[in-house]
This record gives C-alpha cells, sequence and structure tokens, in this order.
C-alpha cells in the first residue's frame, strides 16, 4: 500500500478485544480529548473492507508510537483450540508488536491495565522478549485521569513538538504566514512604544525555591494536605518518602496551565531511577491573578535502597516545554533495617 494512503496517525494502539478491549477504547477517547483527533489508531477506525493486516502493517511502520495494552489474560488467552495464540506466529497482536520492536525509531510503550502485571522474558515468544525490558505504564480505573495525564505528558514529548509531515509542499502559504507575522509583530512593538510610556505585563514563570521539610508516610502527608486517600492501598498509605516544599511565582501568565513534573537521581552515579514512582506530574499549576505565587508540599516515596539522592523539579509551559528547574540539594533516605 502507498504511504500516502495512510492515515496521519503517530499512536497506534495494540489489544485483544477479549482482554482488555474497554480499556483500549477508554483510552483512545481520552487521547482524543487531550491530543486531538487523528493521532491515535485503533483497529475500529478502519474502513469498511480494508485489508486490516496489510492496513495495519502500514500504519506500524510510520507511527511514532506503539502502546501495547496489556490486560491479565494478554498473556494467557487461547484459541478455539485451547493453544495460546501468543505463541502462534500469525498472531496478530503478537505481529504488531515484534514488528514495533523491529524498529529502532519507534518506542514501545506496554501499558498495564485491570491490575495486570508485566509479563517475564520467559513468558514470551522470542520476537517479543526485549518488550518485558521496557518501562511500562499502568492505567487504574481509580485514578484514570491522573495516570492518562501521566501517560500523555510521555506522549507529548515523543510526538508533541513534531513538526507535521510533508510540511515542505506548502512552503509558499507558510512564508507568507511566517511574512505577515514579523509585520504584525512589528506594528505591536511599535504601538506599545508610542502609548504613553506603557509598559507591557512582565512575565514570568518560576520555581523560586525548594525546601526539604523531612521525612513523612504517605498516609499522613495525604492527611496534612487535606487530599483524598481513595484509590490507595493499605501498604501503599504506609509507604514512607520525603516531602519538599515548592514555592512556585507566576508573574502575567494568568489562566495559563503550567505542569510540574519532577524526576529522582543517585547522587552518587548520577543514574535516574526507573519507575513512575520516581518520574511523574504530580500537580498543573494555573494561576487566577498577574502576580500569583504558592506553595506546594509535594511527597516522594523513598527507594527501594538507602543511599544518597537528589531530586530534579521541573516547570513546564502550556506545551510541556521546561520554563524552569531546580535541584534539590543531596539528601540522605533512611536506612530500611
Amino acid at each position: 500500500m502507498p504511504r500516502d494512503d495512510v492515515s496521519t496517525d503517530e499512536i497506534f494502539i495494540s489489544y485483544r478485544h477479549a482482554d482488555a478491549g474497554g480499556w483500549a477504547r477508554s483510552l483512545h477517547d481520552s487521547l482524543d480529548e487531550r491530543l486531538g483527533p487523528d493521532r491515535a489508531f485503533r483497529d475500529v477506525a478502519m474502513p469498511s473492507g480494508m485489508d486490516f493486516h496489510q492496513h495495519a502493517e502500514a500504519l506500524l511502520d510510520r507511527c511514532d508510537v506503539v502502546l501495547a495494552i496489556i490486560g491479565r489474560r494478554w498473556a494467557s488467552i487461547t484459541d478455539a483450540d485451547g493453544n495460546r495464540r501468543l505463541d502462534d506466529p500469525d498472531d496478530l497482536v503478537r505481529r504488531e508488536i515484534a514488528r514495533a520492536l523491529q524498529r529502532p525509531d519507534v518506542q514501545v510503550i506496554p501499558v498495564l491495565v485491570d491490575g495486570a502485571r508485566m509479563p517475564t522474558e520467559r513468558e514470551l515468544p522470542p520476537d517479543l522478549a526485549p518488550l518485558s525490558r521496557r518501562l511500562a505504564c499502568e492505567l487504574t480505573d481509580t485514578r484514570w485521569d491522573y495516570d492518562v495525564d501521566v501517560l500523555t505528558g510521555r506522549l507529548r514529548e515523543l510526538i508533541g513538538e513534531k513538526p507535521p509531515r510533508r510540511l515542505w509542499r506548502a512552503w509558499p502559504v507558510w512564508a507568507a504566514v511566517a511574512a505577515a507575522i514579523v509585520v504584525a509583530l512589528v506594528v505591536l512593538v511599535l504601538s506599545r512604544g508610542s502609548g504613553g510610556g506603557r509598559n507591557p505585563t512582565v512575565i514570568d514563570a518560576r520555581i523560586a525555591k525548594v525546601e526539604h521539610q523531612g521525612p513523612a508516610v504517605l498516609g499522613n502527608y495525604l492527611g496534612d494536605t487535606n487530599q483524598s486517600r481513595r484509590g490507595y492501598t493499605a501498604q501503599q498509605l504506609r509507604q514512607t518518602g520525603t516531602v519538599f516544599a515548592l514555592t512556585i511565582q507566576l508573574r502575567g501568565e494568568r489562566g495559563t496551565k503550567f505542569p510540574l513534573r519532577w524526576y529522582m537521581t543517585d547522587a552518587v552515579g548520577g543514574r535516574r531511577l526507573p519507575g513512575r514512582s520516581y518520574n511523574q506530574e504530580p500537580a498543573v499549576f494555573q494561576p487566577r491573578s498577574d502576580n500569583h505565587s504558592r506553595t506546594w508540599p509535594v511527597w516522594i516515596p523513598d527507594p527501594p535502597r538507602p543511599g544518597r539522592y537528589r531530586v530534579t523539579f521541573m516547570l513546564d509551559d502550556a506545551h510541556h516545554k521546561p520554563v524552569d528547574q531546580k535541584v534539590t540539594p543531596v539528601f540522605q533516605t533512611p536506612s530500611t533495617q
């Protein structure tokens, strides 16, 4: 199939209908709301009468991200003869993921739903073995919006800032638009300069201060900050961590959303800790005035091993581009003994 006959979907959603059909549908709808239509492909969007295998392979050859939706039965579901479908080389899901894993320029993200766990390498056929080493994203029913927002943030990093395909074909139009924008900016600057000395609003968004407030149990942190405990297990509520107080200052940005992200690194080796627990987007700031300042306590779980660590906090703009960042001083996590 010629490449120009394929839609511009950049995200391919791979899943089994009998295992995670409802989850895939909800995720597709949520991505449409957050990223806009026609960014993600799910098989029900295929035109009637089209060869699905041919169409899917064409999409896989040009997409940027493959989301492998993994439910509880994803690896164990069988066919009518009782054979595990994942062991069949012609199994559609196996073919989709294997084809994507062969491409060095595509990101394959396992997405765990319905309480599923990540399959081990020994549970997978050889051509899917690399999937077990990919960092998974988990979607839960109780924290759906938050979990999807975290995934969407990662997808924006991968595809959100890419220029549209085949943009060169419309270069005369874009050149005219660019010229018009330059003229408009010149007129705007000149009009402000002759406006009786009036200065434009100063725009500033930054992390003014980060304070280390000490250790805290998650349940106590949620209670102290008046946050709901719904969706957390008793074991999670007993987890220990560290609280940092961030002071965010936003001037001249009323109504703009500013996501706050953070990640933890090993202070000795400089290695970034893997896993969602240590790479998160915990809050979104939206100032209601032109001079807004807020202090926000952020709880970060203790890493699995005691040691010396630091945390990097990043404030992004509405397009998920960093506008400021602060790195905490090195701190020691308590011993687990």
